[in-house]
């Protein structure tokens, strides 16, 4: 089976789909509640009554990580989701692939994005001694974006377009 430009773009980048199965606890005042993911796909939520057996109800996904159920759910009570979800939503892989203009292309607008995101990224050390360091993935996604201009420079080349004839003065 050959995959779609977006698929390929996702194994390039690895934002592969990711299953999550996870039970949460209602607060008795709430109906809908925050998911530890966005950019969910599809979804499935479960209630716990009588605490004997899931059983399926008619809660809905918010793509930005919400569940919402019909009603309030008990202080306590259990409820159970299972949901597909990924880094990048597909209307972001299908904007990536018209900015990039291809799979490279829509796979280094990925890699910029992340290094926007990356600017969040933390070092600290707490005063018992423990720390935390995120900042090393900078430097990943900077090797990442190398390789990837690399590749997009040698399609072009690959290509022959009037862009290939231009990279190639430099060195005459």
């Amino acid at each position: 089976m050959t995959l779609t430009s977006a698929q390929r773009v996702r194994l390039k980048i690895q934002d592969q789909p990711l299953r999550a199965d996870l039970v949460h606890y209602g607060d008795g005042i709430r109906s809908d509640f925050p998911l530890p993911h966005s950019n969910i796909t599809s979804g499935t939520a479960y209630a716990n009554p009588g605490a004997t057996a899931w059983s399926a109800t008619g809660a809905t996904f918010d793509v930005t990580g919400f569940i919402s159920f019909s009603g309030v759910i008990s202080a306590n009570s259990a409820f159970r989701t299972v949901y597909i979800t990924t880094t990048f939503s597909d209307d972001e892989i299908t904007q990536f692939l018209t900015d990039g203009g291809s799979v490279n292309g829509a796979a280094t607008e990925a890699v910029t994005t992340l290094m926007f995101d990356s600017l969040k990224r933390a070092r600290w050390t707490a005063p018992d001694g423990s720390s935390f360091d995120d900042t090393a993935a900078m430097n990943q996604l900077r090797a990442l974006y190398d390789m990837l201009k690399k590749e997009q420079e040698a399609d072009i080349i690959a290509g022959g377009s009037v862009d290939s004839w231009s990279l190639t003065q430099g060195d005459y």
